[in-house]
C-alpha cells in the first residue's frame, strides 16, 4: 500500500466509535418514533371512545323507535375539532342510519361484535385514513329489542403531527448530543494519539547509527510491548552490527598477512641475482596467493550465505542422495592426498528440508577440513531416528580438544599451531546449519581417536 492510501490510524478510531453510535443513534430514533406513535394514539383513543361512550349515552328509545337526543351545543362540540374531521353514526337494531354519516368505514370482517362491546378499528373515509370506535350499545330493557351501533370517528392528522412534534422534540437534543460526543471522541483520540506523534519525534532526531534502545519513560502501557519489541530490535542489529564490524576487521587483517607476504617475497624475487633464490620467492608468492585465494573463496561463501538468510527457499531433498552425491566428488582429491573416504547409511532414504547448494557446501567443508586436519580415513554417515537426520562426517586425525570445541566456530579461529585454512570453515558450517534449523554436535571419533562432526537436521514431513 502506498504512503498516500495507508489508512490513518486516528481516522480509523473515529470511523469505528461513529460506526458504532449511528446504529444506536438510528434504533434510538426508532424507539422514540414507536414510542411517541403509541403514547399518543392512546391519548387520541381514549378521546375518542368518551365521546363515543357520551354519544351513546344521548340516544334513548320512544315507543320502541331509537332516537338521538343530541342538542345543537352538543352536536358541535362533537365534530368540532382544529385539525381533524369528526364524524359519526348512529344505527338502529334493523341497520338504518338515524344520526351522522351514511357512510361509515365497514367493520373488518375478521372482527366480530357483542352487545356492550366497544371497538378501535382504522378504516379509509373519502380516501383519507381514520380511526374509528364502534360501540355496541344493548337495547335491552326497553321497548326496542336488539342492539344500536354508536359509531365516532375522526382523521389521524393531528395525532401524526403530535407524533411527529414528539419525535422531534426527542431526536433533536440525541443528534446534538451525538454530534457533540463525535467531536469528544475526535478530541480524545487526537489527544490519546500524542504518545505516538512525541515517540515519532524522538525515533526521526535520532542519528542514523543511534542504535540506543527506545525510552520507556512517558509511555502510555499500550505501547510497552510494542517498544519492547523495538527495542530487542534494535539489540539485535547492534549485535549483528558490532559483529560485522569485528568480521570486517578480523578479514582486512587475514587479508594483509598474504599480501604483505606475496609483496615482500616479490621484492625479494627481484632483487635477488640468483636463480634458486628467486625461485624460491615465487614458490612462497604461489603459496601465499593459494592461501589468500582460499581465504577470499570462503569469505565470499560466507557472505552468500549470510545474504541467503532472507531469500532461502527449502525443498524436500533425500539426505542419503546428498551426501553420496557430495562423497563422490570428493573422492579423487581424497585419493590423491592418501586418504581413504566411505559412505554408508543404514537407511534408503533420509528426507530433510534444505537448500541443496547451501547443503552442500556444508558438507564440502566438512570434508575439507577432515583432508586438512584428519588422519588417513574419513567416514560419512547419514542416520534417520525418530524426527531427526543425522549427518556424521568422521575422521582419524588429532581431533579438536573438548576445550576448544566451541570457540571453534568464530570467524578466523585456529587451533594452536595451525597456520594452514582460513578459520572459517567451521563458522560457514554452523551459518548453514542455522538457517536450516540444524544444530552442530563436535566430539571424539570412534575410540576417543579423531573428530566426528554430527549435524542434526529436523526430518521432512512425509
Amino acid at each position: 500500500m502506498s504512503a498516500g492510501k495507508q489508512a490513518s490510524l486516528r481516522r480509523q478510531l473515529i470511523v469505528r466509535m461513529l460506526a458504532m453510535m449511528l446504529p444506536l443513534f438510528i434504533l434510538l430514533w426508532v424507539i422514540a418514533y414507536f414510542s411517541s406513535q403509541y403514547f399518543i394514539n392512546a391519548a387520541f383513543d381514549r378521546s375518542l371512545i368518551r365521546r363515543t361512550y357520551a354519544l351513546a349515552d344521548r340516544v334513548e328509545v320512544l315507543q320502541g323507535q331509537v332516537q338521538v337526543d343530541l342538542p345543537v351545543a352538543a352536536r358541535e362540540l362533537l365534530v368540532f375539532d382544529q385539525e381533524d374531521l369528526l364524524f359519526h353514526s348512529v344505527v338502529n337494531p334493523a341497520g338504518q342510519v338515524i344520526d351522522g354519516e351514511q357512510d361509515m368505514p365497514p367493520l373488518p370482517a375478521y372482527q366480530r361484535i357483542r352487545p356492550g362491546q366497544l371497538i378501535l378499528y382504522d378504516g379509509v373515509k373519502d380516501g383519507e385514513r381514520v380511526r374509528v370506535a364502534v360501540f355496541a350499545l344493548s337495547l335491552k330493557g326497553t321497548s326496542a329489542r336488539g342492539t344500536a351501533l354508536v359509531e365516532v370517528g375522526e382523521t389521524l392528522s393531528h395525532r401524526s403531527a403530535m407524533a411527529d412534534r414528539a419525535t422531534l422534540a426527542i431526536v433533536a437534543p440525541m443528534l446534538l448530543m451525538t454530534l457533540t460526543a463525535a467531536l469528544a471522541i475526535a478530541y480524545g483520540v487526537g489527544r490519546g494519539l500524542e504518545p505516538l506523534s512525541r515517540l515519532r519525534d524522538r525515533l526521526s532526531a535520532r542519528k542514523a547509527f543511534d542504535l540506543s534502545p527506545v525510552p520507556l519513560e512517558e509511555t502510555p502501557a499500550e505501547l510497552r510491548p510494542f517498544l519492547d519489541e523495538i527495542n530487542s530490535l534494535l539489540q539485535r542489529l547492534s549485535e549483528a552490527v558490532e559483529s560485522q564490524s569485528r568480521f570486517v576487521a578480523d578479514a582486512a587483517h587475514q587479508l594483509r598477512t598474504p599480501i604483505a607476504g606475496i609483496r615482500a617475497q616479490a621484492e625479494a624475487a627481484l632483487a635477488s641475482a640468483r636463480q634458486e633464490d628467486a625461485r624460491h620467492a615465487l614458490e612462497r608468492i604461489a603459496q601465499s596467493s593459494e592461501t589468500m585465494g582460499t581465504l577470499v573463496q570462503k569469505l565470499l561463501i560466507l557472505a552468500r550465505v549470510d545474504a541467503a538468510e532472507n531469500t532461502l527457499r527449502l525443498v524436500r531433498l533425500d539426505g542419503v542422495e546428498v551426501v553420496r552425491e557430495v562423497a563422490r566428488e570428493w573422492v579423487p582429491q581424497a585419493l590423491a592426498k592418501g586418504v581413504e573416504i566411505g559412505f554408508e547409511t543404514r537407511d534408503s532414504e533420509a528426507w530433510v528440508m534444505g537448500d541443496a547448494q547451501l547443503l552442500h557446501e556444508m558438507l564440502s567443508n566438512l570434508i575439507d577440513n577432515a583432508l586438512r586436519y584428519g588422519g588417513t580415513r574419513i567416514g560419512l554417515m547419514v542416520h534417520r531416528s525418530g524426527h531427526e537426520v543425522a549427518w556424521r562426517v568422521v575422521d582419524n586425525g588429532p581431533g579438536i580438544p573438548e576445550a576448544q570445541r566451541t570457540a571453534v566456530f568464530a570467524p578466523f579461529h585456529r587451533l594452536s599451531g595451525s597456520v594452514d585454512g582460513a578459520g572459517l570453515g567451521l563458522t560457514i558450517v554452523q551459518r548453514i546449519a542455522q538457517l536450516h534449523g540444524a544444530q552442530v554436535r563436535l566430539q571424539a571419533g570412534e575410540g576417543g581417536v579423531g573428530l566426528a562432526v554430527d549435524v542434526i537436521f529436523p526430518a521432512a514431513p512425509a
